[in-house]
């Protein structure tokens, strides 16, 4: 594979744990597609906790449209409505390229409100830098 050359980006992570691939023991690429980066959290409550985590993977687009979801004005990305309840994908097209971004979170003690919440309040903050 020829060198990758992706724009820089911002996410606020605050609340989410960031790894390189390697030092998470992840292979640097899934289904052939490079990882940039692995993310985790968890939301505590008074008797559990619910996590989640995700993979920032690169892609490429092509000309099918896929099925999705805006997120609000001005946001970058959008929600890609194939996966199921337990598991979020999210679409940020590079400008100018065919390259995107895609964030796949999954939620191992299933789907919850407060997960959800702070899943998409990452993805919306995702911002292509100048």
């Amino acid at each position: 594979m020829k060198d990758l050359v992706l724009p820089s980006f911002e996410m606020d992570c605050r609340d989410w744990l960031v790894m390189a691939p390697s030092e998470a023991g992840l292979p640097e690429e899934v289904a052939g597609a490079p990882l940039l980066a692995v993310l985790s959290t968890v939301v505590l409550g008074a008797d559990d906790f619910r996590p989640a985590s995700g993979v920032l993977t690169v892609g490429l687009m092509d000309e099918d449209e896929l099925p999705t979801r805006a997120l609000g004005a001005g946001c970058v990305a959008s929600e890609l409505l194939d996966g199921d309840d337990d598991q979020r994908r999210y679409l940020m097209p590079a400008p100018g390229s065919r390259l995107a971004l895609v964030a796949e979170f999954s939620m191992p003690e299933g789907a919850d409100a407060e997960v959800t919440e702070r899943i998409e309040s990452l993805i919306t903050s995702f911002r292509w830098a100048a």
